[in-house]
């Protein structure tokens, strides 16, 4: 059975035992999926009901694409904790001759590559589900505003755990250009779901009538 599909309670104790994997990563897909779980329910909540048939077709489309990103994010949970295992493994292969010492490097550099692959892919699965979960805070249905912020909030924290992740395979790469490819494009997605979280919570705020709409205007980045 995969990771994604244990228990909660099951993964939670995997997380915390000695066990080098599942680790940060797999805990940052989760969250990811979390997050698209949360937004989706928005949608769901707002989808077939006559108040809101003004956004129905938009509305079914957004859920559908927060299903899916659901079901991305909770598939690499398990290629977050593989990949992390293949680094694990070309790290004990033999150095004792130098054919093996260059053997060993050349699947260390290679296996680093591929694990910074799944992190780096949430932190795009969850930066988009952040920007659709901004858009359901907006139009879907203002009792479960809430959790459109709670959806936010939960994106932003993949984002930023998954980037430490990408950034310690990157170090362990030392100078070559994957690694400054992986470095820039973690600056980027950090800055954007800084902006989109910030943006998102005056929306909830605002439909949660905690602030006004000139208050929002007014706070909006």
């Amino acid at each position: 059975m995969s990771v994604a599909e244990t228990r909660l309670g099951d993964f939670a104790e995997q997380l915390g035992s000695s066990a080098p994997a599942p680790g940060g990563g797999a805990a940052s897909a989760l969250a990811g999926a979390l997050a698209a779980a949360l937004a989706e329910m928005v949608g769901q909540l707002t989808v077939g009901r006559p108040r809101y048939r003004a956004v129905e077709d938009r509305m079914q489309h957004v859920v559908e694409q927060l299903r899916q990103a659901r079901g991305e994010l909770l598939a690499l949970i398990d290629a977050d904790a593989a990949a992390f295992l293949r680094v694990s493994a070309a790290y004990k292969l033999p150095r004792d001759a130098d054919e093996d010492k260059a053997t060993r490097d050349a699947a260390i550099q290679a296996a680093l590559h591929e694990a910074m692959r799944p992190p780096l892919r949430v932190m795009e699965s969850a930066s988009d589900v952040m920007l659709l979960a901004d858009e359901v805070a907006l139009i879907g249905n203002p009792s479960v505003a809430s959790d459109a912020g709670c959806a936010a909030l939960l994106g932003e924290a993949a984002v930023r755990a998954a980037a430490l992740n990408v950034l310690a395979n990157a170090v362990l790469l030392g100078a070559s250009p994957e690694a400054d490819v992986a470095r820039a494009t973690v600056a980027a997605l950090e800055q954007r779901v800084a902006t989109l979280r910030a943006k998102t919570l005056v929306r909830v705020h605002e439909r949660m009538g905690l602030v006004t709409a000139s208050q929002a205007g007014d706070d909006a980045p």
